[in-house]
């Protein structure tokens, strides 16, 4: 395949990469795409090259893969930031391959989410994170395939990643921020953890229900019926995910995203101790998230100005969570 060294009886270049591997899957390699980086085959005790970066990936290639069954393709460390954006790039693609097994279509998912959550981390947190605080995330993503490494669950998730992308981006940002706050007092529930993360993820799912031009247009310009629609979304979220075997704090993180520790939120107006405080870490990051965001056509704000909009609206968010939050942010010793 490659062309810098003489080929061995295989059709494979001999090479001896330098630095980390990651392992790929071999059913993203997609006929007719060009791939920006460098893929390996380990074989014996090394590894070969199979294509080169820039080269048109063609039948050839599926079929000679199939021919020798390989589980696990390798790309080079400097090459993962160009396989993720090729990744991205033919995700729904590769969702919506039902030839492709579930176990597979899954992992996709899982890269392509893996390196959406690191942006998010990347951006949204202080410089000096440390890199278990990315593991945990990582994990969490990882271990969300065990709800949804299925047919249906990854229909839903191609769904929203088409019809939705920057909802998908925003959930994915909301997660991030959740789990990184519930990190600072929940110590030893990874499974806690898990369906927040996946509650978080999801949450806006239910405004695909409903007509896009009712999220892009400011609150203040729609009628009563077009409010009561908006309002309906959260429902609309646990209606879509009733089908999948998800745990309930995920739902519950769906259906609650816009309640309010005063009672003014909807869909039911719960307040206060009727909240669990995941549900309320959800509600206030995902505020958070939509305003440094620019969610819904608002022009994005600074940190500062959105954690000084979120003071503002007094007695809608636990105050001491609003201080994790801002610990959390800005690497604060809580206390």
């Amino acid at each position: 395949m490659g062309t810098t060294a003489p080929a061995d009886n295989d059709g494979h270049t001999p090479t001896q990469p330098t630095g980390t591997l990651f392992k790929v899957s071999p059913f993203m390699v997609i006929p007719s795409r060009v791939g920006g980086f460098s893929l390996f085959l380990k074989q014996d005790h090394g590894y070969v090259l199979y294509a080169e970066k820039g080269e048109l990936f063609t039948d050839e290639h599926k079929e000679r893969l199939s021919r020798l069954d390989v589980d696990h393709l390798y790309v080079r460390a400097e090459d993962y930031r160009r396989y993720a954006e090729y990744l991205h790039d033919n995700l729904l693609e590769l969702l919506d391959d039902e030839s492709i097994p579930v176990r597979e279509r899954a992992r996709a998912w899982n890269d392509a989410t893996v390196s959406l959550a690191r942006q998010a981390f990347e951006t949204s947190l202080p410089k000096d994170m440390d890199k278990r605080s990315f593991a945990r995330i990582r994990a969490l993503i990882a271990n969300s395939l065990k709800f949804l490494a299925r047919d249906d669950a990854l229909r839903e998730l191609s769904r929203f990643i088409a019809e939705g992308s920057e909802l998908y981006r925003h959930g994915i940002g909301v997660m991030v921020l959740s789990v990184s706050v519930l990190a600072t007092y929940v110590k030893d529930d990874a499974d806690l953890l898990v369906a927040v993360g996946m509650g978080a993820m999801l949450h806006d799912i239910g405004k695909l229900e409903l007509p896009a031009e009712l999220f892009a247009r400011r609150r203040d310009t729609l009628s009563q019926a077009e409010l009561d629609m908006v309002r309906s979304h959260p429902a609309l979220g646990v209606g879509v995910c009733s089908s999948l075997p998800l745990p309930q704090e995920t739902l519950q993180c769906i259906l609650f995203h816009h309640e309010r520790e005063n009672g003014t939120g909807y869909p039911s107006g719960a307040s206060g101790a009727m909240l669990p405080s995941y549900v309320k870490v959800v509600a206030l990051c995902n505020e958070y998230d939509g305003l440094v965001r620019g969610a819904t056509g608002r022009k994005p704000l600074t940190p500062f100005e959105a954690l000084t909009r979120i003071k503002s609206q007094r007695g809608a968010y636990d105050l001491e969570l609003l201080k994790r939050l801002i610990a959390t942010l800005s690497r604060a010793q809580l206390a």
